[in-house]
């Protein structure tokens, strides 16, 4: 439902803010909803009566007839019961995010400010912080908005690609694009996962989810189409997948030596050998049985520490 501010609302209609407060008055119109002291919010019901009101006015009607007429559009503009202070501010919220996911992207992290953003969006600082309380949490949100696109765009040009290995090392691309937003920020959004608790954990949750989601696609189908049993989790091999991926990122990205045709080659490598297991190609059963006690006590046991950290 969009919703007008006063000045929005006599730009659409020609009417003036006295008349369009009279007409409030004497219950030609339903009262705005009020966003602050000095600020109301309107909705399209008021351009359409004020519009007709407007029409019959003209043709000679009285205000008494009018309202009269009107009556059952009244009362039901009346009754629709929506928050539109709530929408008006998810609304901004999201306009928020859009645009600093465009800037983001387009201008990395350091180099984007708080001001660009508000400046993009019209909006003034107290309006910005009620909705993110810095900039590293709009990073973090807008980040999956940024996922959200990269996942779309990409999977639309994948849809007619058979080959799940070959959609993978596109994805791959795609994380480069999403890694360019800011390579350092990668670590802070890592690191925000691994939190205990919080909004922004779950917020990246969603983002690392969404990122693996197809990759998990194709393992389920891969498995269940050649009938192997692994006794590893496929949700978990797709998440070490793109951990993978993001490690071999990390390391070409300290210095010359290796170049991204390196980080393909090597990342296809990792795909292939997952591919062949998961499709049956690769039987591993006995080498899986082999080590079965072993992961079991490990899994078991508390993990190791140094004595000289206990010193």
């Amino acid at each position: 439902m969009r919703s007008l501010t006063i000045t929005e609302l006599e730009e659409a209609t020609g009417v003036r803010r006295s008349t369009i407060y009279f007409y409030v008055r004497d219950g030609l119109l339903p009262a705005a909803q009020k966003a602050a002291a000095s600020r109301a919010i309107y909705v399209e019901s008021h351009v359409h009566l004020l519009e007709e009101i407007t029409r019959l006015k003209a043709e000679g009607w009285s205000l008494q007839r009018i309202k009269a007429h009107l009556a059952p559009q009244i009362a039901a503009a009346r009754s629709v019961e929506v928050d539109l202070v709530a929408e008006q501010a998810e609304q901004t919220r999201q306009s928020i995010l859009v645009a600093a996911a465009r800037l983001f992207a387009r201008k990395g992290y350091k180099r984007t400010r708080v001001v660009d953003i508000m400046r993009e969006v019209g909006v003034a600082p107290p309006v910005f912080y009620s909705h993110f309380s810095s900039k590293q949490v709009l990073f973090l949100e807008s980040f999956a908005v940024f996922v959200g696109w990269m996942r779309g765009f990409l999977e639309s040009r994948l849809a007619e690609e058979p080959d799940p290995v070959a959609r993978d090392l596109t994805r791959v691309q795609g994380y480069f694009g999403v890694q360019a937003l800011s390579p350092d920020l990668m670590s802070l959004v890592r690191s925000e996962a691994l939190q205990e608790d919080g909004d922004m954990r779950r917020v990246v949750e969603r983002s690392y989810k969404e990122m693996t989601e197809s990759t998990l696609g194709d393992l389920v189908r891969l498995r269940e189409e050649a009938g192997t049993e692994i006794p590893a989790s496929d949700e978990l091999v797709a998440f070490g997948l793109l951990g993978g991926v993001e490690n071999i990122v990390m390391r070409a990205s300290w210095d010359e030596r290796y170049s991204k045709r390196d980080v393909l080659w090597t990342t296809l490598c990792l795909f292939l050998a997952v591919q062949a297991l998961y499709s049956g190609r690769l039987d591993l059963g006995r080498e899986f049985s082999r080590y079965s006690d072993l992961v079991d006590r490990l899994a078991k046991s508390a993990p190791p520490v140094p004595p000289a950290a206990l010193a």
